[in-house]
């Protein structure tokens, strides 16, 4: 793997990076395996500490691909325009050309064009939006963001067209659509995402089981469940007073569930899975570790409902290719090629699509 050019930062800097930047739980792991250990100790004094050791280029880099793999999401979340008649793509296309991206709405269009996919009934377009994301709080007038968001549409058929966002954040696709939402407004076409409240509790554990085994496909193959998250299915009473809300899998409950999937055996086959069910939780988050032994790589996706109502997205959290001189596996997400990024996150999330219009018709 190609190294980095790193020019070494004023320590006033690096704290900075440390505290905005860097997972907390990353910088306690980089400071033990440095024989450092902070009892009691804020982030803030954490990175003041790591700020002012001496660091080598080694050291830096592994900072640098933590502050990467925080800061930029890489999240994929998509929708589906459909009529029940062919509709033209094209009038959409003009109205977010000529009119800006309704301009008068906060969207400004930075481009958009067609893409020659060399089947002519296959038709995509791609286009990149830049809106103003506003933070809540008493100080909003100077807190927002400008915000760049790619899309593409592609022709599923004359009446569906799917569109895929490539954001880093989940505002960036509730962006698009709500954009596309004013557009398509009375011209007698339907927005279908993949939300959760149309899953039922069964069906929510059974989508995120049939993406361990089909979310990539082949020659990737699950290694790991790395992280569960469940909320209380809302539509269901419950006189538990302590078992509402959200909760996350122990270590020890993943270990058990990610056994249970490497030995052929369905998700709510397990106990811990199967009690959750019983007390009402929905799958809503689930993290994936994929291994290509054969190319010594691998792909962290986290599969996740989000938002209000909640819709699916796909974050590729992290991408790690083997070292052979340390014998082990290196985080290499900033050294990924961009179009592979999308391809990966575009594979897993059209698989999910897939499972979840299956699952739909049951």
């Amino acid at each position: 793997m190609s190294k980095f050019k790193i020019t070494y930062p004023d320590a006033n800097d690096l704290v900075t990076i440390l505290i905005e930047s860097v997972r907390r739980s990353d910088l306690v792991r980089f400071l033990s395996s440095k024989g450092v250990f902070y009892y009691n100790a804020s982030t803030e004094e954490l990175a003041r500490k790591t700020a002012f050791m001496i660091l080598d280029y080694e050291d830096l880099e592994q900072i640098r691909k933590f502050a990467y793999r925080n800061s930029n999401k890489n999240i994929l979340s998509g929708f589906s325009l459909k009529s029940d008649k062919p509709f033209d793509i094209a009038d959409i296309y003009s109205t977010i050309r000529d009119r800006g991206a309704l301009k008068a709405d906060g969207y400004e269009l930075r481009s958009i064009s067609k893409i020659s996919t060399g089947d002519e009934t296959k038709v995509q377009y791609k286009g990149t939006v830049t809106y103003t994301s506003k933070k809540a709080g008493r100080m909003e007038f100077i807190r927002t963001e400008e915000r760049d968001v790619s899309f593409v549409m592609k022709q599923n058929a004359d009446s569906n067209w799917q569109v895929e966002i490539d954001g880093g954040k989940s505002s960036d696709g509730k962006t698009i659509h709500k954009m596309l939402q004013r557009i398509v407004k009375g011209k007698d076409i339907f927005i279908d995402e993949i939300r959760i409240d149309n899953l039922s509790r069964q069906n929510s554990i059974e989508f995120f089981d049939r993406l361990t085994k089909e979310g990539l496909g082949s020659p990737w193959q699950l290694e790991d469940i790395a992280h569960i998250t469940l909320k209380r299915d809302e539509k269901m009473d419950s006189d538990e007073d302590d078992d509402t809300g959200e909760k996350e899998a122990t270590e020890e409950q993943l270990s058990g569930i990610t056994q249970a999937v490497l030995e052929g055996k369905n998700l709510r086959e397990n106990s811990f899975v199967h009690h959750a069910e019983e007390s009402g939780y929905i799958f809503t988050a689930m993290t994936y570790i994929f291994a290509n032994t054969k190319a010594g790589n691998k792909l962290i996706f986290k599969a996740e409902f989000k938002g209000s109502p909640k819709i699916f997205e796909v974050c590729l959290e992290n991408y790690q290719q083997n070292d052979i001189e340390k014998e082990g596996y290196e985080d290499a997400l900033s050294s990924l090629d961009e179009k592979e990024n999308i391809q990966y996150r575009s594979i897993f999330w059209n698989n999910a699509k897939k499972i979840y219009d299956e699952l739909r018709k049951i």
